[in-house]
């Protein structure tokens, strides 16, 4: 790397398409020898066009900064002189290379033959746990200055930057892994593969000694790990704080920048007088009451006195990475207790390293394979999980995880020569070991309705995200029978003739006739699946040429499928049958020979294994579509738009859950504590507690939120507005789009606006886009712009004047503190649709138990989602901000007062138009 010249350059454009009439309108090139940048050219150029106000609202570049800069071709030569000769970086290489070959051609100047070094692919080699690759999220995460992003001279400076740290610690990674990534590299193109290879014949001519944190076997290195035992010493003197004071006096102690909170401290003694009375509990813990650290440090004392576990459950992966890394070192340094954490997974989510080191020596030259296999070699000299959701990986990625995932050993578990270092082993060591197991929903559920045995024996827990439990649980027991899930199995399997899974178990073994049998089975199930997704699209497209969903069988505890689905959907499980049926046989054979297989064939026969287990599970599910008469289950379509065959689903979804929860979970604790901000609907658990199943002697508590909503937050209903029922929705949408424009002119975007319905969303999003008025807001929707509601939060974050429309993903889970979010617009009441199956399967229930399904299911539910919208706007004690509602139906019916009497007390103002915008105007002066 010292004496290399590498040339990294950043453009700003008109636009992203090169081959058409976008032009360059900012250059920046760093110079980078010896391990350092040593100059930094950079120019506006003028493109002799406008600059869009999107482009200026991104850059920050405006047609004056432009106006009188140089044209490209006259500064072309200098720009060629510059770079020629070095080794071309760009973040994204390929956009930057083929903007300026394009302006080069253009201006007569020689082609450019350059090396290219493309970071973006670097970041996620040498990178690969961070959770973005975009170029502002790396310098936020390595802490790089990066004062104008967008901008050329400041994107090439922090490129650069970014690109010396990659280089630094690609020379500290072992030789073993640079030798296996230097193999890898000679399939991607760039000056990659060059460098791996120069940094593998220095190091093999160093020889140096591998330092004592890793190990290296079978010439993968990976990280040192041991399970760390669990220390009970110091509980006989650390007695838990029963009252305010020691509270106080022990976050005093540990942190002067801990606030001691009421609310919080109450929350505590809830939790452990529920634990030493084994009682369950359900605690609403208001938004700032900080209710993590509220079960977790009695969690923790209760798990040292009795030397038992404590498993916490939460909704997402996510959220559970949260507690381990941020909020159990708070509590170590708390407590003063060597606290023994664990995160759990399924044990799908492990690497299974035999399999791992098999496929490395597989020649793929597919991009995805073989980004993905150097991610893992450099993970894994990092990991000490093995936890595949450390690691990002791209989608062609996740598919290519099926294939190393760790689903245990058909053959013996001695056979495999990385026994002593399997990670789903040592997780499940660590996690016996532990004070503190954390879990998410589906695992804590599967490991009580699947049979597994994923978590050791506890008897406490703590059910973090309540409202979403009885959510978790039916999703444990629903399923979804695909075409294209069906599609892919089959063609992993192939053919005799194909080079695939059926084709290689013939030349290991040529005997087994009975493998002619299942290609034979393959070609007639391929038929079968066919004409059964041929009919249900069929049946869909005759109910409503425009639905995407179709109820088959409200309850099958009450209905049948009709006769033709049936009898196509069994020709298909009898078929499926007959293939798991065979594979088992072929299988027990190779179990019998186990001993002459070679070490590929041996892990080839547990990949086997592994589509086996996912076969089955597929078959299984369908024999409960056609033959379940036990439980309360629903049977529907699912297609895109189109109806096309690859996109039909058959789905199953079981409609209630709570006797199953009381009886197989619930049941079989000591005491489970139940905590969420909103578990509550207008002040009572009633509709929780019977959705989980739990009786009326719980132990309840609700504790408020500590904010001043009265004086940091207003709800404004407009009095002007059209409603919603009886209003076509062209009309509607035209004077909403109007509405949220003005809005926005007020607020300075920063402005979230909650849809229930996609299509409504769509139209208001194209008439604000055409909104000329507005035309310096950057507009984001969901389901328009591209990318995950997470990456469309980043981007909502990256602009000063933004307003961004979502959907029901976006109602919860979306944290966007401080001055970025000052506005939130409700368009509706979160009432579900009466035309979603599930929504209309639950009513028919009620209604079957004679209840009113409207006060039971329909209200609470949207009441519950209002609280998650509504506690989008106040995540912070200095946050302020304002509401708008947009359904009149929360001030003129009576239903309307559950919403208000659901969140905390707030001002509220009615009114038209200009007065409301007064208001806003009044309250952020």
């Amino acid at each position: 790397m010292k004496n290399k010249r590498y040339i990294v350059v950043d453009l700003e454009t008109t636009g992203n398409q090169a081959n058409k009439a976008d032009k360059i309108i900012q250059f920046s090139a760093c110079i980078v020898e010896g391990g350092k940048i040593i100059d930094q050219f950079s120019t506006f150029l003028n493109p002799e066009k406008r600059i869009p106000p999107f482009i200026k609202e991104l850059t920050g570049i405006a047609d004056k900064d432009v106006k009188d800069a140089p044209l490209f071709e006259d500064v072309s030569s200098i720009i060629h002189s510059l770079i020629d000769g070095g080794i071309f970086v760009a973040h994204n290489v390929s956009f930057d290379w083929t903007f300026l070959q394009k302006e080069m051609h253009e201006a007569g100047e020689v082609p450019l033959k350059m090396k290219l070094l493309d970071t973006v692919e670097l970041a996620r080699i040498m990178y690969p746990t961070v959770d973005s690759f975009k170029l502002q999220d790396l310098a936020d995460e390595f802490g790089l200055g990066h004062d104008a992003p967008h901008r050329a001279d400041s994107d090439a400076r922090v490129t650069a930057e970014l690109m010396l740290l990659f280089l630094e610690k690609l020379e500290t990674l072992p030789l073993a892994t640079i030798r296996k990534l230097t193999t890898l590299s000679q399939h991607l193109t760039g000056y990659l593969a060059e460098l791996l290879f120069e940094i593998e014949m220095r190091k093999e001519r160093e020889l140096a000694m591998l330092d004592t944190k890793w190990t290296e076997y079978r010439g993968l290195v990976i990280r040192n790990k041991s399970i760390q035992e669990v220390q009970y010493s110091r509980a006989d003197t650390r007695r838990y704080p029963k009252t305010d004071e020691e509270k106080t006096a022990l976050f005093k102690e540990a942190d002067e920048t801990l606030i001691p909170r009421a609310g919080q401290f109450v929350m505590m003694d809830t939790v452990m007088t529920s634990w030493e009375k084994e009682e369950n509990a359900l605690i609403e813990a208001g938004t700032g009451i900080g209710k993590t650290l509220g079960y977790s440090l009695p969690a923790i004392y209760f798990a040292k006195e009795r030397q038992i576990p404590i498993v916490i459950s939460t909704y997402t992966n996510l959220l559970q990475s949260q507690i381990f890394h941020k909020d159990i070192p708070l509590l170590s340094a708390l407590t003063d207790f060597d606290i023994q954490a664990v995160v759990l997974k399924g044990r799908e989510h492990y690497i299974n390293l035999f399999k791992f080191e098999q496929l490395l020596s597989e020649v793929d030259k597919t991009y995805d394979v073989v980004l993905t296999k150097m991610q893992i070699l450099v993970w894994l000299t990092e990991t000490t999980t093995g936890d595949i959701d450390e690691v990002n990986l791209s989608g062609g990625g996740q598919l290519f995880w099926n294939r190393m995932k760790h689903t245990g050993w058909f053959l013996s578990p001695q056979k495999d020569p990385w026994l002593a270092h399997d990670f789903y082993l040592f997780n499940q060591r660590q996690a016996k070991a532990a004070d503190l197991i954390i879990v998410n929903h589906a695992l804590l559920l599967q490991d009580h309705f699947s049979g597994g045995k994923w978590l050791p024996d506890y008897e406490y827990a703590v059910i973090d995200e309540a409202h979403h439990f009885t959510d978790a649980a039916r999703a444990q027991q629903s399923f979804v029978f695909s075409y294209r899930r069906m599609k892919f199995f089959i063609n992993r399997l192939g053919t005799l003739g194909k080079e695939a899974m059926l084709q290689r178990l013939e030349l290991m073994f040529p005997e087994q006739h009975q493998l002619f049998d299942i290609e034979i089975a393959i070609i007639k199930l391929e038929e079968a699946l066919e004409n059964l997704f041929l009919l249900l699209a069929q049946k869909l497209l005759k109910a409503n040429k425009n639905a995407t969903e179709l109820i088959l069988v409200e309850n099958v505890i009450d209905e049948k499928l009709d006769a033709a689905l049936f009898f196509a959907g069994e020709k298909v499980l009898l078929l499926m049958r007959e293939v798991s049926n065979t594979l088992d046989h072929v299988l027990e054979h190779g179990k019998r020979e186990a001993e002459k297989f070679s070490e590929g064939e041996s892990v080839f026969l547990e990949e086997v294994y592994s589509f086996v287990i996912d076969w089955k599970r597929a078959e299984s599910q369908l024999s409960r579509m056609l033959y379940e008469k036990e439980e309360a289950m629903m049977l529907y379509i699912e297609a895109d738009k189109n109806k096309a065959l690859s996109s039909v689903r058959l789905r199953a979804d079981i409609v209630q859950v709570n006797h199953t929860l009381q009886k197989d979970f619930f049941d079989t604790k000591k005491s489970v504590v139940m905590t969420s901000a909103t578990l509550t609907v207008d002040d009572s658990f009633a509709y929780i507690r019977a959705e989980l199943g739990l009786d009326a002697a719980i132990v309840t508590k609700q504790i408020k939120s500590p904010f001043d909503y009265g004086e940091n937050a207003r709800i404004l209903i407009p009095s002007d507005m059209l409603p919603v029922k009886g209003t076509p929705v062209e009309e509607y949408t035209s004077k909403l789009a109007g509405y949220l424009s003005a809005i926005a002119k007020e607020t300075s975007g920063r402005m979230l606006v909650l849809f229930t319905a996609h299509d409504m969303l769509q139209k208001t999003y194209r008439k604000m886009n055409q909104d000329s008025s507005i035309a310096e807001y950057r507009i984001l929707a969901q389901g328009v712009s591209s990318g995950s509601p997470a990456r469309l939060t980043k981007q909502f974050l990256a602009f000063d004047k933004a307003i961004l429309l979502g959907t029901m993903s976006f109602w919860e889970g979306v944290d966007i503190p401080g001055d970025d979010l000052s506005c939130l617009v409700i368009v509706r009441l979160p009432f579900a649709p009466l035309e979603d199956p599930y929504t209309k399967a639950q009513i028919a229930l009620r209604k079957k138990m004679g209840l009113n399904a409207f006060q039971t299911y329909s209200l609470p539910e949207a009441v519950l989602r209002f609280k998650q919208g509504f506690g989008r706007l106040i995540r912070r004690e200095t946050d302020r901000g304002i509401v708008f509602v947009f359904d009149n139906r929360m001030d003129t019916t009576n239903f309307g007062k559950a919403f208000l009497n659901s969140i905390p007390e707030v001002p509220i103002v009615k009114g038209k138009e200009q007065e409301l915008l007064e208001e806003v105007k009044k309250f952020f002066e």
